[in-house]
């Protein structure tokens, strides 16, 4: 065998041997973890909703103008935050790979 194939079967098998743990939370630490977690999802989606709100109103009030188009943007954004918001845990477990 080779010097370059020994070599190349010796780092093809190094991954092989390091172990990978799951993602572990210390003991007492998921539950409030949680809770806070929750907290934060919960004030986005209210901030998200009184942007959709805001939006609303300054979409009538620019229809009147002639002005609306440039509304929609802002709408489109806060659309976007609120698939965010809602997906951010599910997003993360699947970058992590958990």
């Amino acid at each position: 065998m080779s010097l370059l194939a020994h070599t190349f079967d010796l780092i093809n098998s190094l991954p092989a041997d390091i172990p990978d743990p799951g993602p572990v939370a210390p003991p007492g630490f998921a539950g409030p973890v949680a809770v806070i977690m929750g907290w934060v999802k919960w004030v986005g989606l209210i901030v998200a909703v009184l942007g959709v709100i805001i939006i609303g109103g300054k979409l009538a009030i620019n229809v009147r103008r002639g002005e609306a188009a440039g509304e929609l943007g802002g709408l489109l954004y806060v659309g976007l935050g609120c698939i965010l918001i809602g997906a951010a845990a599910s997003i993360v477990g699947f970058i992590s790979g958990s």
